[in-house]
């Protein structure tokens, strides 16, 4: 059921994102992450399709994987197998405000209910259209940067 309501955010949200007036907040859009950096082993990994949706006051983020069989079929005829190869590899949802030039998020709905109701406190450099966030992960602990570009 949760991975449903994933869905019916995501649909939502860009909903939204595209019905609403300019915003004055520069972060406000569709970013596409291109890459993420683990600052404390030293690597580098490929995002594959993952997304963050920044609108005034939340952010949701979405990831899925390229190679989706395609399955010619609406949901309500598939089987649960193959509907659980549609669905994204990961999500959240979060509300969030900038304070002292920092974003302070807290996950309202995740995929894993782990990161649920944790509050995360964001380090970002915006330059025209690259967005770079920098936090401490909380599955491991490890400090981490998503490269963005603004998408729309």
């Amino acid at each position: 059921m949760k991975r449903y309501l994933a869905l019916l955010l995501l649909t939502s949200v860009l909903g939204y994102v595209g019905c609403t007036p300019e915003s004055s907040n520069p972060q406000v859009g569709v970013w596409k992450v291109t890459k993420i950096v683990d600052l404390d082993e030293k690597t580098e990994s490929d995002p594959g399709n993952m997304h963050y949706i920044l609108t005034d006051g939340f952010i949701m983020t979405v990831g899925g994987k390229e190679e989706r069989p395609v399955v010619n079929k609406n949901f309500a005829n598939m089987k649960p197998e193959e509907i659980l190869s549609q669905l994204p590899a990961g999500g959240g949802f979060m509300s969030y405000q900038i304070k002292e030039g920092k974003i302070h998020r807290t996950t309202q709905y995740a995929l894993s209910e782990y990161f649920e109701g944790k509050l995360i406190i964001t380090e970002f450099e915006l330059d025209g259209a690259k967005l770079v966030f920098r936090d401490n992960h909380y599955a491991d602990g490890h400090l981490r940067e998503w490269h963005m570009i603004r998408v729309e």
